[in-house]
């Protein structure tokens, strides 16, 4: 199939509207222009017509050809289209020509009719395109708005979710806040117990040694008392008993001077030992008599 292209364009000579049809081909183009209650003009420009505009514009054949296809398209506003004395130009911004296709009318039928049967085609396929995309287009409406439908679904379960969580979050601080408050009270607590305790022992302490101070005077006190007892029985024993110890301690004197008396120059050294050692027991013998004389003594005072 031939590709083939219509736009509806303005002819800035006199406002007027008209159809353009194209056929476009590797090496040329053919265009057609119809007017209202006119006969159809038509036109081609191949490679060798286009070499002025190629070489003034300093463009390839290709790209001259797509960017006139995007002309003839009539999306580009700054492409001004003139049809005048059988010449049709188009220029950029009415001042740089792109292009100049000289026209005749058509007056064989037979061209018109294959005209018509091309632009017949055309429709067909374009109503067969327009079909399908209406299809894709209903299809992609019903996913969409089933996707719509899902979006809001999760948003909703979402929210409840998240309002769930935060319910069971303020639940589980709240509980883990009145955690805390117990175990602070119950920590101040102790804390004062154990500071109470401290000072009950404080004056325990304090009390006890009252009432010790108070049994250490009394026995202090107790012990005076007796000692004064003490001693005024022993004045009165003392008359008694000093003659006894009179006689007591003459004797032990004078067992100790005969202890002491030294041994004659000529005595062995074996008989002056045997001498101390006697001497040594009369003493211990006589201490242990002066002692049990005084113990009687005391038993019979």
């Amino acid at each position: 199939m031939i590709n083939v292209s219509v736009s509806q364009l303005v002819n800035q000579v006199d406002k007027s509207n008209f159809t353009l049809y194209a056929e476009w081909e590797d090496t040329h183009f053919k265009v057609i222009l119809l007017r209202p209650c006119t006969i159809p003009l038509s036109g081609e420009m191949h490679t060798e017509n286009a070499n002025y505009f190629l070489n003034h514009l300093d463009e390839s054949f290709e790209i001259y050809l797509e960017k006139t296809r995007h002309a003839f398209s009539g999306k580009n506003t700054d492409i001004q289209f003139f049809l005048q004395d059988d010449t049709f130009i188009w220029k950029q911004q009415n001042i740089l020509t792109r292009g100049e296709i000289a026209v005749y009318p058509l007056s064989n039928i037979l061209i018109i009719s294959d005209i018509l049967k091309q632009l017949l085609e055309l429709y067909q396929k374009c109503q067969e395109e327009i079909l399908t995309l209406k299809k894709e287009n209903k299809r992609l409406d019903e996913n969409n708005k089933k996707l719509t439908t899902d979006i809001e679904e999760m948003i909703n379960i979402k929210d409840n979710m998240e309002k769930d969580l935060y319910m069971r979050f303020l639940l589980l601080l709240n509980a883990k806040k009145k955690r805390i408050r117990e175990l602070q009270k119950a920590l101040n607590s102790n804390k004062q117990t154990t500071k109470s305790v401290y000072e009950e022992t404080t004056d325990d302490e304090s009390e006890k040694s009252d009432v010790e101070s108070k049994k250490m005077h009394g026995t202090a006190s107790s012990n005076s008392r007796k000692r004064k007892v003490d001693y005024k029985s022993e004045q009165k024993v003392a008359p008694k008993s000093s003659k006894i110890n009179f006689r007591k301690r003459t004797n032990f004197s004078s067992s100790e001077e005969s202890c002491t008396s030294p041994e004659p120059s000529t005595s062995k050294d074996k008989l002056t030992l045997q001498n101390i050692d006697m001497c040594h027991t009369i003493k211990s013998k006589q201490v242990l008599n002066i002692s049990e004389e005084e113990s009687e003594e005391d038993l019979f005072s």
